[in-house]
């Protein structure tokens, strides 16, 4: 252990691992140098039952306070294994939060500062979304999981600053305590584990560029790249007319919106099944005028 914080995330199976150590594990390294984090990321399960098994394992986040690896660092930044750090902008994460305090974004879809634009990204989200669990309200967002509906803010549990001293019992509480729901339209562990830290008192709201969603923003100002390439819009006779090329006029819009989207982020993250749109990202780029050049 060479320094007292850690940046650290889990990678379970060959293909999570091949894509974190292509995609994200050089630009995660030169961000944990430039601000003194030892960078770990996790590549084996922290538990093995067959409670474990049967649901995802996102739910492990909550225990990585307990390994051994981690427990005896000061400081502990958790991010989710699909994210890209623009690490020639983003500042130091956890500056300005106190070591009791478990730094998170406010999930953007029910933002407080934003309360317009997070009602139009619901109301657009669950129809490009028709599986999706309907909540247009924080208290909505815990209710229907069972939660009661007295927390009215929502954390991004994708990105948390840390301390295992002050942290790891709440954690650990969530990941015994609670079950999976369903699908991936449940948030998985972050429903549960954003009312225990909220109504614990324990969050520090910092920066939404450090938890920046890339399918909010596709949705909020880019939905044409949603269009399928069934519909008859601009864009779905482009999909359709030219998805056998290798690179095609669609391709370098999608680029450049994704680029766009990176150069005003600290952290982007794609969601698990968007993960492939990170090859589009021109990681070499210093601002986006770079890109325009």
């Amino acid at each position: 252990m060479g320094n007292a914080q850690v940046i650290t995330t889990l990678a379970i199976g060959d293909s999570f691992v091949s894509q974190w150590n292509r995609r994200c594990k050089a630009n995660w390294q030169r961000y944990a140098e430039k601000y003194g984090y030892d960078l770990i990321c996790l590549e084996q399960p922290l538990d093995t039952s067959a409670r474990a098994q049967s649901r995802s394992v996102a739910w492990q986040k909550c225990l990585i306070l307990g390994e051994p690896r981690l427990q005896n660092y000061e400081r502990v930044v958790w991010i989710d294994s699909d994210i890209l750090i623009n690490d020639r902008k983003a500042p130091d994460v956890a500056g300005g939060v106190p070591i009791d305090k478990v730094g998170v974004v406010e999930e953007a879809e029910f933002s407080q500062m934003e309360p317009v634009t997070a009602r139009r990204f619901l109301e657009r989200a669950f129809k490009f979304w028709p599986g999706a669990v309907i909540n247009f309200t924080p208290h909505d967002y815990y209710l229907k999981y069972g939660l009661p509906n007295s927390c009215s803010r929502v954390a991004n549990t994708g990105v948390m600053v840390l301390s295992p001293r002050h942290h790891r019992a709440l954690l650990e509480k969530v990941y015994y305590s609670y079950e999976e729901k369903g699908g991936r339209e449940w948030h998985m562990e972050m429903r549960p584990l954003s009312y225990e830290l909220v109504t614990s008192g324990m969050v520090q709201w910092i920066d939404s560029r450090f938890n920046w969603n890339w399918p909010f923003q596709e949705i909020m100002y880019y939905p044409f790249l949603l269009e399928g390439p069934k519909r008859n819009g601009f864009f779905g006779r482009l999909k359709r007319k030219t998805k056998s090329f290798r690179w095609s006029p669609y391709h370098a819009l999608h680029s450049y919106c994704l680029n766009a989207a990176y150069q005003f982020s600290f952290f982007l993250h794609f969601g698990g099944p968007n993960i492939k749109e990170m090859d589009l990202v021109d990681q070499s780029l210093k601002t986006w005028v770079d890109f325009l050049a």
